[in-house]
């Protein structure tokens, strides 16, 4: 019988982080203390947790079954830990957050901040990335994410809907036109995002229900999203951007966003989480915190079609 909850933390350490040396590392161990307790443990469980090689540390069948039960257990003792508290005044942990590189600078750290003045024994570690992140893997508690999801055994808290958009600035509609048709863009300077070397430059539009996809090309590309807003707004091209991203430019006049009638249909923003048995109080209470705040966004999406209200005033 396994009975030092460290051993299952150790297990999962190694899990998250690919080796044994650097899981000791985390944890304070020598790479041989870390290695007797992980052998004691497989010989408790009469099974091998994982299949070693000389870089890396790969789960069995039988250690990904492990690994289920490991993270149920801490999971639980997580909860009891923090139901026994004052759950108004002591919340307290760290928390792994990840989120698309615009709304993680604009909307999510400003949120966290806001959490973490109202819980200062709790600590967050956002990545803003906008590439996917396996969360098992990196120890991501929850994950901000766009569209529909690969992996089916993944938790998802539904937020609301957007939908992306071509924007750029008044300055370039001025000197390059507006197009008026998305096979239009073709003679644009459009601005594109890549992931891991390869670049989007296929855009779908929809007309008459049917999907339009349009090759673009510009002189610029990035796998920041942030950058691409930026180079927009300095009337460098058009962007194909999150309606929220852009809204406040939008609303401001620093961008006009372009070709909204023949947009794709909204997709979903959700919040994804590992396949715990059950969730820490810090998550669920950061969940909820979040969830209240990115509903906010959705007046975002109404104003994308409409003038710049202090245009409105000065009419």
């Amino acid at each position: 019988m396994i009975e030092k909850i460290s051993d299952l933390k150790l297990f999962k350490r190694i899990v998250e982080m690919g080796t044994l040396s650097a899981a000791a590392g985390e944890i304070g161990l020598s790479p041989g203390s870390a290695s007797l307790r992980l052998s004691g443990m497989e010989r408790v469980l009469g099974v091998q947790l994982f299949r070693r090689t000389t870089r890396q540390m790969h789960l069995t069948q039988a250690g990904a079954e492990f690994l289920e039960t490991a993270e149920a257990v801490l999971a639980e003792l997580s909860n009891l830990e923090e139901n026994l508290s004052d759950k108004n005044q002591n919340l307290s942990g760290s928390l792994q957050i990840t989120a698309p590189v615009d709304l993680g600078r604009n909307y999510i750290a400003p949120s966290i901040d806001k959490f973490i003045n109202a819980n200062p024994n709790v600590s967050i570690n956002l990545v803003c990335t906008d590439r996917i992140t396996d969360l098992t893997e990196r120890g991501i508690d929850i994950a901000i994410r766009y569209g529909a999801l690969r992996d089916s055994s993944l938790r998802l808290r539904r937020v609301s809907s957007n939908r992306r958009i071509p924007v750029a600035s008044p300055a370039y509609i001025q000197e390059h036109g507006k197009p008026m048709h998305p096979q239009d863009l073709k003679t644009h300077n459009c601005m594109l995002l890549s992931s891991q070397g390869k670049k989007n430059s296929n855009w779908t539009f929809f007309e008459n229900d049917n999907a339009i996809t349009v090759r673009v090309s510009g002189d610029r590309s990035t796998n920041d999203g942030e950058v691409a807003r930026h180079w927009a707004k300095q009337g460098f091209g058009i962007a194909l951007k999150s309606a929220w991203d852009v809204a406040e430019d939008i609303n401001y006049g620093r961008l006009v966003p372009l070709l909204t009638s023949y947009c794709p249909p909204n997709v979903d923003l959700q919040l994804v989480f590992p396949p715990l048995a059950r969730q820490p109080q810090r998550v669920r209470r950061l969940a909820d915190h979040l969830v209240g705040d990115l509903k906010k966004l959705d007046t975002c999406l109404t104003n994308v079609e409409l003038t710049p209200f202090y245009r409105n005033q000065d009419a």
